[in-house]
């Protein structure tokens, strides 16, 4: 588990799940704009799928990293600002 939380869950903001956790769960703001805390990203589409699922896991309190995880891995990188 320890290993899945410290995955990057989007390239362009080199954030961890768990500090994704922790921004998602200590902001009020709507996902839009929770997501370019995590990501410093302006690009709707980059890391999509996996951000904006984790962010509803935590505003329901049930975490599934395994589905995170095979999101992330399937992400679009061309979507992204890729820092390089």
């Amino acid at each position: 588990m320890k290993e899945l939380e410290d995955k990057i869950i989007c390239q362009c903001g080199d954030k961890s799940i768990k500090q994704a956790i922790e921004i998602f769960g200590s902001s009020s703001l709507p996902y839009k704009k929770a997501k370019k805390l995590v990501t410093q990203c302006n690009h709707a589409a980059c890391c999509r799928d996996p951000l904006m699922r984790l962010f509803e896991m935590v505003k329901s309190g049930k975490i599934d990293y395994q589905e995170i995880d095979l999101l992330i891995e399937q992400i679009d990188t061309k979507k992204c600002d890729i820092k390089g």
